[in-house]
């Protein structure tokens, strides 16, 4: 849904707002480097927690910074900043914070030693 939208934003900003030179191919490389990466990192988090494995969700998590990164630049320094885009980028926000504690979490119980009797 954050990806839709920010397509429909940044449309609506490249028809009605005039970028300085190169700052809407630049806003675009971001984005689509910024939709790779969280494509990937949620297929990484989704195999490793259906297969119930450490490595993938680990390589998830660590893809959550950047992504967050990205996601702040949208939030912070991008060109033109619409309300709702502050508002849309807030909730990514905290949605990357939810899934990175979630992960943290499984990765402890899948790491915990199990001990039977």
């Amino acid at each position: 849904m954050f990806f839709v939208c920010e397509i429909a934003m940044g449309i609506l900003k490249a028809i009605n707002v005039s970028y300085p030179e190169n700052a809407l191919l630049t806003e675009a490389g971001i984005f689509s480097a910024l939709c790779l990466l969280e494509v990937i990192r949620i297929f990484l988090g989704r195999r490793g927690n259906l297969a119930s494995t450490k490595l993938p969700v680990f390589f998830s998590v660590i893809l959550t910074i950047p992504c967050a990164v990205g996601v702040c630049y949208f939030l912070i320094y991008q060109t033109y900043i619409l309300r709702l885009e502050y508002i849309w980028c807030a909730v990514m926000l905290i949605f990357h914070a939810l899934e990175l504690t979630f992960a943290i979490l499984f990765i402890f119980t899948v790491c915990k030693n199990q001990q039977y009797e």
